[in-house]
């Protein structure tokens, strides 16, 4: 059995006492190894780990989804409490993120440490080209082709690079990949590549139906429209469970909840999932 601990998210479940961020953070136990995904924002997550009985030390990989600050910046408290696990990043994960605001500014996105400041904190560090295995049954992919081209991304998410500032085509993007009984499941930090076009690739790599998804799939903002189109493509591809965090927006849990055919729920910091 697998187990999902919601460690940070923006808001908190039914266990009280733990604080919420903008961000998110699973503790993911599966044959007998412990996954880390994401690490929140700041220090809710260190916090949170005492309350519910995980200690730092106690992990074995940790896996980032991608390195806006809100799946990332979380690391350096956590290593300040003894996480010292093996790191998995993707491609161009320390390129300089930022968000265009208004009148010409740039918010910082980014992760806040550097390759150098990473090395101190792991034994080492896997640069992820497409796939790694994690454990029998969990994988950490990423890679996503266009498919859908309507799954775009908003063109305030910029990178600056040699070339200047360019829109984020997010190609450090990964997620976990777990091999259920039924199918398969992906829990997702952003899915800022578009969940359609993850949940589509994953299925023909693996030849295996994604029929779960947990985590972010950056559908706040987004119009009903889209909403309801990605629903019918997420129910067409298999999907049939959908635990949705952080960026997903409440619009688009709300017309997953109406959806009879699909089980919707959400996953506040401490709470969990067990699936087989």
């Amino acid at each position: 059995m697998i187990r999902i601990l919601t460690l940070v998210e923006n808001q908190t479940g039914a266990r009280k006492g733990l604080e919420a961020e903008h961000g998110l953070s699973f503790v993911v136990d599966a044959d007998g190894v412990r996954i880390l995904f994401d690490c929140g924002a700041g220090r809710a997550a260190a916090k949170n780990c005492r309350l519910l009985n995980v200690a730092p030390a106690s992990v074995d990989v940790t896996v980032l989804s991608h390195s806006h600050y809100d799946h990332a910046a979380g690391l350096p408290f956590l290593a300040e409490r003894g996480l010292r696990a093996e790191t998995v990043i993707g491609e161009h994960f320390f390129e300089e993120k930022y968000g265009a605001g208004e009148g010409g500014t740039f918010a910082y996105l980014g992760c806040g440490f550097d390759e150098d400041s990473l090395g101190t904190w792991t034994p080492s560090v896997t640069v992820n080209g497409r796939t790694v295995r994690l454990t029998a049954r969990c994988t950490a992919e990423t890679g996503f082709p266009r498919r859908f081209s309507w799954e775009t991304i908003p063109a305030r998410f910029v990178k600056r690079t040699a070339q200047g500032l360019v829109p984020d085509d997010f190609a450090d993007e990964q997620c976990l990949v777990l091999e259920l009984k039924d199918g398969l499941a992906l829990v997702t930090g952003c899915s800022h590549p578009g969940i359609l076009n993850m949940v589509m690739e994953v299925g023909a790599r693996y030849g295996r139906p994604v029929t779960a998804v947990i985590g972010g799939i950056h559908l706040k903002g987004s119009g009903e429209e889209r909403i309801r189109n990605t629903v019918q493509e997420l129910k067409a591809a298999g999907v049939r469970r959908m635990w949705c965090n952080h960026c997903s927006g409440a619009e688009a849990e709300k017309i997953m909840r109406e959806d009879p055919e699909i089980c919707c729920g959400h996953l506040g910091a401490g709470d969990c999932l067990f699936l087989e």
